[in-house]
């Protein structure tokens, strides 16, 4: 049997029976759109229908169902206005499955969409501007009701029979911070929005703010004004973001005016942050920007209809125009009047990388995740992807190196003295004679023993010290030798050096009398767990503490933040990540730690860190 895609399904029509449904108008990813005709009210009217197969699907019936709700919520004059909603079961025959339906009864916007009329006969920069702050006014009103749009292009911008500019298709509509972003259940992406006018988050799947309906309604008056996208969407949805992460969209040419160009560039910001804060201010940028370019009465010279705009908006029109075109002179204002900027290329095609809706059954993020599936994260392609791996191998290379300097670099031998004097000494510590190192409790007192040079009263003091850096001095009370003859003192350690010398460290004991002094190196290994002391756990502790921030670094980097702070800030904290390595790793192996190790580690943290972080930026391509 064939099937007529015109003529509405039996069950849509037994679902609406007050209705008179006419021919097909249009279709896409989330519905197809009837003509209809409700006699009650005398009033022609658009019913957009959820095909049976998808509106089986539970997360598909909720998107539909959020659109729904989200139109109903909002009355504004360029948002298309919805008069019904249908989400039930309806049997057509006796005896056969019900089948489910979903329905939205939407105002009929016959004027065709603002991408048809921009392919058949081009539009003015007067025009273009004047559609897209209709479009922003609709926008912040939808902000305002916590609601994002995500998909402003000029496929989703329709005129009424008066020619006024309304947005429509809030399928991809979301609360502000709640609802995720949907994948297929094979771990493909599913697209929330339009390559071409997708924001760098949104393609990544990245969390939204209404900086995101900034950045498309930017990408919409930059192709309105130019002819063509900011990036092409040939090749795919994958090529686009790569192109998206590569670089900053092309400066618009000469044809545009300054004050136009810059608030595109500004609107087009890879960095959320740099973009305007909100779709009304982006507005006022518009508004002040076509002014100063078209001199006054541009808005009405452009026959678009814009019937709600802010106090600011406002201000910015009037303020501006007074100060007359800007940097172009008047005869430019004239030409832009009559020249109908045409588009370049089509855009708004389907891209074969984007999952097919009908087909696709969808469930959350987050239970893809554990399976190792990223959403906008699998299938990268593109040059962008080679220093990528590169900077991440350069990562991986030093960190290894880190680790295996830290754990393998030699433990340094005690000095021998060469001084007959200090050989005949024959010192011993806890009755080990060096080089030997001694392994002592340094809570208790130290037993140093020797043989005394000559007579007369002796000081004996224990130093302790690691990379130079001087940890404690013991120091024994004064004691009687007679020369030739042994002598023992005890030396007590202050109590915090327990606390603080863990694993291995240089020691030295000096042996003071009234004619000679000398020194004696010493390995010093205490008795205490090294994890109980400040070197093994100090160490622990800053490795840990450092990762745990360059984590939080690098996710602030792939959720799109540029900020050169960030790359320098995870340097200076791979700085640290390598010292706490050496120090814990030389202390949990009873290594003395040695400064030249420790400089090699700290410089293969910085690197390690700061080609993982540069690594993160890239990936998330999104460009401060």
């Amino acid at each position: 049997m064939t099937i007529n895609p015109s003529v509405p399904p039996r069950a849509l029509v037994a679902a609406l029976p007050r209705y008179r449904l006419g021919a097909e108008l249009g279709r896409g990813g989330f519905g197809v759109v009837y003509a209809a005709e409700d006699p009650r009210l005398d009033r022609a009217v658009a019913v957009k229908h959820l095909p049976n197969r998808i509106a089986a699907d539970p997360q598909m019936r909720f998107r539909f169902n959020e659109e729904g709700r989200a139109l109903a919520r909002l009355n504004h004059l360029h948002i298309v206005t919805v008069y019904e909603y249908a989400d039930e079961e309806v049997t057509v025959d006796a005896g056969s499955t019900p089948e489910r339906v979903c329905a939205l009864v939407l105002e009929y916007l016959p004027g065709g969409t603002l991408a048809q009329r921009f392919r058949r006969t081009g539009l003015t920069m007067e025009q273009s501007c004047a559609a897209v702050l209709a479009v922003l006014s609709a926008v912040q009103a939808a902000h305002d009701q916590g609601l994002l749009h995500r998909d402003i292009k000029p496929g989703n911008a329709m005129f009424d029979n008066r020619g006024a500019v309304k947005v429509t298709d809030f399928g991809l509509a979301r609360v502000i911070g709640g609802e995720t972003t949907l994948a297929s259940r094979d771990g493909r992406f599913v697209i929330a929005g339009t390559p071409g006018y997708m924001s760098p988050e949104q393609s990544r799947g990245d969390y939204l703010d209404v900086r995101t309906d900034v950045y498309s309604a930017t990408a919409m008056l930059y192709y309105l004004l130019i002819g063509h996208l900011p990036y092409p969407t040939d090749g795919g949805f994958h090529q686009f973001r790569a192109r998206q992460e590569a670089a900053e969209p092309p400066l618009p040419g000469d044809e545009v005016p300054s004050g136009l160009a810059q608030l595109l560039m500004r609107g087009l910001a890879r960095d959320p942050e740099r973009r305007p804060a909100t779709a009304e201010r982006l507005a006022e940028f518009v508004a002040g920007a076509a002014s100063e370019a078209f001199g006054p009465g541009w808005l009405e010279r452009s026959g678009v209809a814009v019937r709600d705009l802010s106090p600011a908006v406002r201000a910015a029109l009037e303020s501006s125009a007074r100060r007359g075109p800007f940097t172009r002179g008047e005869e430019f204002a004239l030409l832009t009047d009559l020249v109908s900027v045409l588009p370049g290329v089509p855009v708004d095609y389907p891209s074969p990388d984007i999952v097919d809706l009908d087909q696709a059954s969808l469930v959350p993020v987050p239970e893809l995740v554990g399976s190792g599936s990223r959403p906008g994260r699998a299938h990268r392609r593109g040059p962008s992807s080679v220093p990528v791996r590169q900077l991440t191998g350069i990562a991986l290379v030093a960190a290894v190196l880190v680790v295996l300097i830290a754990v393998l670099w030699p433990s340094p031998r005690p000095a021998v003295s060469t001084d007959p004097a200090d050989a005949a000494a024959g010192v011993r510590v806890a009755g080990v004679a060096p080089p030997a190192s001694a392994r002592i409790d340094l809570a208790e007192p130290v037993e140093i023993s020797g043989t005394a040079a000559e007579s007369g009263t002796m000081t004996v003091f224990l130093r302790l010290s690691v990379a130079g850096i001087p940890l404690g001095t013991a120091t024994g009370e004064p004691v009687t030798v007679n020369a030739g003859k042994s002598w023992q003192a005890d030396v007590t350690a202050p109590p915090l050096t327990r606390w603080i010398v863990g694993g291995a460290v240089h020691g030295q004991v000096k042996l003071d009398q009234v004619n000679t002094s000398s020194v004696q190196e010493v390995t010093i290994e205490p008795e205490q767990a090294p994890l109980a002391s400040a070197m093994g756990a100090g160490g622990v502790l800053a490795a840990l503490f450092a990762l745990a921030y360059l984590e939080s670094t690098r996710r602030l980097l792939r959720s799109g933040a540029r900020r050169r702070s960030a790359v320098l800030a995870a340097g200076a904290l791979g700085a640290v990540l390598g010292l706490g390595v050496w120090l814990s790793a030389a202390t949990l192996s009873r290594h003395v730690p040695v400064v030249a190790a420790g400089v090699c580690c700290a410089l293969l943290g910085t690197a390690a860190a700061t080609a993982a972080a540069v690594a993160s930026r890239s990936r998330a391509g999104a460009g401060s």
